[in-house]
């Protein structure tokens, strides 16, 4: 039960830096700024999804192969858009934050993550618990 009580901290703490940049962004700080929380998501996100991985081989997680092939598309998707912010004006900057893949990102969290949670719960002999995941800040960028 640690294991999955390990992960939802770290996709709620995710949650947290999403909501951070979705502020910065709000609240007009730099690019400098923002592509530092940006490299904060990216290298957090990382970190989570070594660690997941870690779980699935310890408990035999049937569709690992797929996970891994999802973790590093978000990862090589969420890179590729970043090496290209230094490249648009503010106004296409914006839009790109709003459709940023950190939203696949979050859907990954809420939909293929917690099908793994409840692997980990069978695995483990424990009940499957709720998802617990706080809420990103949902509105768009202005």
């Amino acid at each position: 039960m640690a294991d999955v009580k390990e992960i939802e901290l770290q996709h709620t703490e995710l949650v947290s830096i999403f909501n951070k940049l979705n502020q910065a962004v709000k609240n007009n700080e730099s690019r400098q700024q923002i592509y530092k929380i940006i490299d904060d998501i990216i290298a957090y996100t990382h970190v989570h999804f070594s660690k997941e991985e870690e779980f699935m081989v310890q408990t035999g997680f049937p569709e690992i192969e797929q996970h891994r092939k999802m973790h590093q598309e978000l990862l090589d998707e969420a890179k590729q858009l970043k090496g290209k912010f230094d490249y648009v004006d503010d106004e296409q900057f914006m839009d790109w934050l709003n459709h940023w893949p950190f939203n696949r990102v979050l859907a990954h969290i809420q939909y293929a993550d917690k099908q793994f949670e409840n692997h980990m719960c069978q695995s483990l002999g424990e009940p499957i618990i709720g998802n617990n995941v706080v809420p990103i800040n949902s509105s768009k960028i202005k």
